[in-house]
């Protein structure tokens, strides 16, 4: 096979494992944003950067910026987001502060992504491992936190 002609396979923009939906699905609790939703249906409101097929005609979804919610703070009891895993490190403290300033006082996050980040005002509660029957790939790691204090109340 020539190189130069390869040939491409299309699929659908990311969804969650079946496994991973159902597991994150039982975690969520009341008014949720799902941010980088992707394909998923997961959330009351679903972002991300264009309109996919299976979004069409379904209330909740918007298209927008990871790092520039169009919510006003502390709106939301769940927040979920499974940005790219290979976000640049420089970049990843401005989402992960986007989605705390989103979740209400003690409502939950629920980030799924390679790093398990430190976020003030959050309690990190605990950390899943998706662990697959692969070898040599990538794991999730989905990390539930808690906010336990408004960032605007110091």
């Amino acid at each position: 096979m020539n190189r130069k002609q390869a040939r491409l396979k299309y699929r659908a923009v990311y969804q969650f494992p079946e496994s991973t939906h159902n597991f994150i699905k039982e975690r969520i609790k009341g008014f949720c944003l799902h941010v980088c939703s992707g394909s998923s249906l997961l959330g009351d409101i679903r972002l991300d950067l264009e309109l996919q097929t299976v979004q069409k005609n379904k209330p909740g979804f918007l298209i927008g910026d990871q790092f520039h919610l169009p919510f006003q703070n502390e709106k939301f009891d769940t927040v979920i987001c499974d940005p790219v895993w290979n976000m640049p490190y420089h970049v990843r403290h401005k989402l992960i502060y986007q989605l705390r300033d989103m979740t209400k006082y003690e409502g939950i996050m629920i980030f799924n992504s390679l790093w398990i980040p430190k976020i003030r005002c959050m309690k990190h509660q605990d950390v899943f491992v998706g662990l697959n029957n692969m070898a040599f790939r990538n794991v999730s790691l989905i990390s539930v936190y808690k906010k336990v204090q408004s960032q605007f109340t110091f």
